[in-house]
């Protein structure tokens, strides 16, 4: 946080023969002026982390018939985990991202932007190895949250020492199938799915596309006249 703002207002708080209304006045102001560049600094802090206070929101299932490629997406940072395990992970996810059809991007280029985040904790017999994936659009609004996690056997007192390179690559696995199922769901693979439009086509009010049907073909041109009658072939 800078202090510089804090420790000037405090600096001018007047002293000597000021009234004590005025020195109350002046240290109110030198207060609010704190709390003001304290809450921006604390704000600073909660962007940088999943926001605890957010419930969580429900992982969509994969729509049927969408790809996922359909919409671009740039996967800006994963964190919580070691360095050396973020890392890892990054490579890993990006080849999981590509089988599971996820379009990649530039950050400039994408429709949504990922961040994602990742924890170890024990749970029960087990290490629980879990990510946060938070999807934001365009505009930087997050759309999305998605939560899920592996278990790991055993459990150790650090235990991001029980996540092998084995252990990642699931992690990767499962975070890239769950990205993949939210990106189907979104209006730009929706739309890149939809089967161009020749004119004839209708949506009825089921959301079901109705197709015109097609005029029946004009009878064959009857052969040509020899002048020839039946009589005259015999």
């Amino acid at each position: 946080m800078n202090r510089d703002l804090g420790a000037l207002a405090l600096a001018r708080i007047p002293t000597g023969r000021t009234s004590a209304s005025a020195k109350r006045a002046w240290s109110l102001a030198a207060l609010f002026l704190a709390c003001g560049v304290l809450s921006g600094c604390v704000d600073q802090n909660v962007a940088q982390a999943p926001d605890p206070s957010t419930p969580p929101s429900t992982n969509i299932a994969r729509r049927a018939g969408i790809s996922p490629a359909g919409a671009t997406v740039a996967v800006a940072s994963f964190t919580g985990a070691p360095d050396p395990i973020d890392d890892r992970f990054t490579p890993l996810f990006a080849d999981a991202a590509k089988r599971s059809d996820i379009s990649i991007a530039d950050a400039d280029k994408a429709n949504y932007l990922v961040r994602g985040y990742l924890d170890a904790q024990p749970e029960g017999d087990a290490t629980s190895v879990s990510f946060v994936l938070d999807v934001f659009d365009s505009t930087k609004h997050r759309t999305q949250r998605v939560e899920d996690q592996i278990l790991v056997k055993g459990q150790a007192a650090d235990p991001w020492s029980l996540v092998d390179d084995s252990v990642l690559a699931a992690v990767a696995a499962k975070s890239a199938d769950d990205l993949a199922a939210v990106m189907t769901n979104t209006p730009e693979a929706i739309a890149a799915a939809a089967p161009p439009s020749d004119g004839h086509n209708v949506a009825s009010e089921g959301g079901q596309t109705v197709v015109a049907a097609t005029p029946p073909a004009p009878p064959p041109p009857s052969p040509p006249q020899s002048g020839l009658g039946y009589a005259d072939l015999r």
